[in-house]
């Protein structure tokens, strides 16, 4: 790999100091590195600069309620062609690095990264129901209109985009069910708080149907995983189950008829 590859790493940060470090190192090989803060206070913006990442200052400061509006504030900084959005939490693979590197020598497109969860003890999560796991984080800056979304945010392709898969995937720790349920809590509040401008409507064909839909795939996956022995490490099933907790809650939280 090249000492510079014309890639702008951006990370949202609010107070991630236990992780950051180990995905700042990940993406060394890059030109650029924007750290996104939302005004942390555990050191994460000293180690970004050891890093020799640039620290923005996110526009609203705390914990983001608006995660494409701060990847937005990112395509507004950045000096290379080239994006790879990578959590404060998750660390790039050599492999997907080096996918990486000989995707730049190629036609401007958006590609898939996969992401894999390891376990407290260091084993890597082989199957889960969300697997592959795929997100659209690595583009060529001509070809996406901007970020979409508050939450679960994705970019807005320009017509005719090539969507394509990267090799390689991001590790990312799997926490506690406790912290799972912390942060998808904030979540659910954000979507809530989105969806008081809606109707039923919106309600019955993006929230209801979808997830529905969503949870019975997630469902049939489970089953095929759990029920048909086989090599590998599999997703623990609270943390599988906890899944389907957060779909009802999102349908239930969303609803015009519980809105408060």
């Amino acid at each position: 790999m090249p000492n510079i590859l014309p890639i702008s790493v951006h990370i949202l940060t609010y107070n991630s100091a236990e992780t950051v470090e180990k995905a700042l190192q990940s993406v060394q090989g890059c030109a650029e590195i924007l750290v996104i803060d939302g005004g942390s206070t555990d050191g994460t913006q000293e180690i970004a600069k050891r890093y020799n990442a640039k620290v923005l200052q996110q526009p609203s400061q705390g914990a983001t309620k608006n995660f494409a509006a701060v990847r937005n504030f990112g395509l507004q900084h950045t000096t290379q062609d080239w994006i790879f959005s990578l959590d404060s939490d998750e660390v790039a693979t050599p492999e997907l690095m080096t996918s990486i590197q000989e995707t730049t020598q190629k036609e401007p497109a958006a590609y898939n990264v996969t992401r894999k969860y390891v376990l407290p003890d260091g084993r890597v999560v082989d199957y889960a129901s969300t697997y592959p796991n795929k997100r659209l984080y690595f583009f060529h800056k001509n070809v996406v209109s901007e970020w979409m979304k508050p939450v679960h945010e994705r970019p807005q392709l320009k017509t005719n985009t090539a969507i394509k898969d990267l090799t390689g995937y991001c590790l990312a720790p799997l926490g506690s069910t406790e912290e799972y349920k912390r942060k998808n809590l904030r979540y659910l509040q954000l979507e809530i708080e989105r969806s008081k401008s809606t109707g039923w409507q919106h309600w019955l064909q993006h929230k209801l149907w979808h997830t529905a839909r969503s949870r019975c795939i997630l469902l049939l996956r489970l089953l095929w995983i759990w029920l048909i022995p086989r090599l590998g490490t599999r997703m623990p099933l609270q943390h599988e189950l906890l899944r389907f907790w957060y779909g009802w809650k999102l349908v239930i939280g969303t609803c015009p008829l519980f809105r408060t």
